[in-house]
């Protein structure tokens, strides 16, 4: 019997006889059980050059290519990318951090104003305030209260709520396309590289925020981006037109941009009602 890692013979997860780096049983590499200093370094640089080049390379492809990491997963080509979870809640995680630390909402909350006795989600720009009175009654005292308290109902829910809505982004994606011959869970991995770079772009969005640009600019150039983006990917993942994708981008956008209002004034409006 060969030696590896230190004398071992058998491996220590699984109890099966060695013959390589790795168990041919379970898979566990073999690591001497008492590493010395320069075992531990090998390990962790090893570790690092591997995990870093894969996402290096998942998010070349992520950012200059869209679509082309999903034809990857279509085409079984897997091992030298990151996984489409893992990379979809690292730019997820990434997002919203940065979203927690920015006070300002991309959108302006009102109650009771001179147009609308309800509530109206209103662009940044646009000069309106709420109704004092209205305001007092919901147990706000100011403007930028009602918005403070908006604004943290949507980073603590918005996490849970995407949750539910990649899935059904991916079920709306499957009826478009539902001649390609791909099954939903390739449409998940879809949903799930759309939706990483979409938190790169909503990032950078947020972070243009400390620029001195006009708002109208910034807040025109996201969405657009976005869906240019999911034309892109469609047309490259799946092999359609140009007219194909766009169609079926504009279709997934509305019916997902209606999903996405009803989702936003559902975390939002239990948060403005507290006291009611």
């Amino acid at each position: 019997m060969t030696s590896v890692a230190g004398g071992q013979t058998t491996c220590a997860n699984c109890g099966a006889p060695l013959a390589g780096p790795y168990c041919g049983s379970c898979g566990q590499k073999t690591a001497p059980p008492n590493p010395a200093i320069g075992d531990f370094l090998h390990e962790l640089s090893h570790e690092l050059l591997h995990v870093d080049g894969k996402i290096f390379r998942s998010l070349r492809l992520l950012v200059a290519a869209p679509g082309a990491l999903t034809r990857e997963q279509f085409e079984g080509r897997r091992v030298r990318y990151i996984s489409p979870i893992r990379l979809y809640l690292t730019f997820s995680v990434v997002y919203f951090a940065v979203a927690a630390l920015t006070p300002a909402i991309s959108f302006r909350i009102t109650v009771g104003g001179q147009e609308t006795h309800g509530f109206s989600f209103r662009s940044p720009s646009e000069p309106r305030e709420s109704n004092p009175d209205e305001l007092r009654r919901l147990g706000f005292e100011s403007q930028e209260e009602l918005e403070r308290a908006a604004g943290e109902a949507i980073v603590h829910w918005t996490p849970r709520a995407m949750f539910l809505l990649v899935p059904l982004f991916a079920a709306m994606i499957g009826l478009t396309v539902r001649r390609s011959g791909r099954n939903y869970p390739q449409q998940l991995y879809f949903a799930l590289h759309v939706h990483a770079a979409w938190f790169l772009i909503l990032t950078a969005g947020t972070l243009a925020r400390f620029i001195p640009l006009r708002w109208t600019l910034l807040s025109l150039a996201v969405p657009v981006w976005m869906l240019v983006y999911l034309i892109l990917a469609l047309r490259r993942a799946y092999g359609c037109r140009i007219g194909g994708a766009l169609w079926r981008a504009g279709v997934v956008a509305v019916a997902y941009g209606l999903v996405l209002v009803a989702t936003l004034a559902a975390m939002v409006l239990p948060a403005v009602l507290r006291d009611h």
